[in-house]
């Protein structure tokens, strides 16, 4: 069988209960949404529809890619 690697990493900064454990999540939150091409806080549904994406038969031609799920962040250096 063929398997297809890639990579979901690293999403954006994503509130959650265990986000909140870093202590400034928030911070980190406002500066993505401040920073970011598409200016919007990250939805942890979005990270999951990229990952139903990268393992559904519509991505059977992508493999070694890491796509980052942020809202642009990354592409901002």
């Amino acid at each position: 069988p063929v398997v297809n690697m890639s990579c979901l990493l690293p999403p954006g900064p994503l509130r959650s209960r265990a986000a909140k454990a870093i202590g400034f999540i928030e911070k980190m939150i406002d500066y993505s949404i401040a920073n970011a091409p598409l200016q919007k806080e990250l939805s942890a549904e979005e990270v999951g529809n990229a990952a139903a994406f990268l393992s559904s038969p519509l991505a059977s031609a992508i493999t070694g890619t890491v796509l980052y799920v942020d809202n642009g962040l990354n592409a901002m250096g």
